[in-house]
């Protein structure tokens, strides 16, 4: 029987919204954990190196969602490959709740990524209040010294 992954509908609904823009992703390499797509269009040139969290971690409070995503050392290494390869690399963070249409997109551009590797750490966490135009990476101190990711960025691309 022919049954569908969880990362199917996450991988997918990023698919669909590049197909949807007229966008036609080449997958260079497919996995339960992360999926990596070539892509070009008339604006931009791009590796997306994507990775899903099927739920956000459970807060205190309703408008503030955060998840965690682990980068394995194989992800981190390929990841470097691709910067040093000079490739434009994007990585696309699908940050999914409970209800899947209330899921969102983070994507990290390349030199962003470089700091949070240059931190160190095995996972990031990434965090949003409702209707904040940015996402946050803590990076030490809380909220107050955090990374801001444009919150719109994936549109900004495409």
């Amino acid at each position: 029987m022919s049954k569908i992954k969880i990362s199917d509908f996450y991988y997918g609904a990023i698919l669909s919204m590049l197909l949807n823009n007229g966008i036609r992703p080449i997958l260079v390499e497919s996995g339960q954990n992360r999926q990596i797509y070539d892509l070009g269009t008339d604006r931009n040139n791009c590796i997306l190196f994507m990775k899903y969290r099927a739920d956000k971690q459970d807060t205190k409070t309703p408008n503030y969602k955060s998840w965690v995503f682990t980068f394995t050392d194989q992800d981190k290494l390929e990841i470097k490959n691709y910067i040093r390869k000079g490739s434009n690399l994007m990585v696309v963070l699908i940050c999914g709740v409970t209800d899947l249409s209330e899921s969102e997109v983070a994507v990290i551009d390349q030199s962003e990524t470089q700091k949070i590797f240059e931190l160190g750490k095995g996972s990031v966490t990434i965090n949003r209040i409702k209707h904040e135009m940015y996402y946050r990476i803590p990076i030490g101190g809380g909220r107050e010294n955090a990374m801001l990711i444009r919150a719109n960025r994936f549109e900004e691309l495409f």
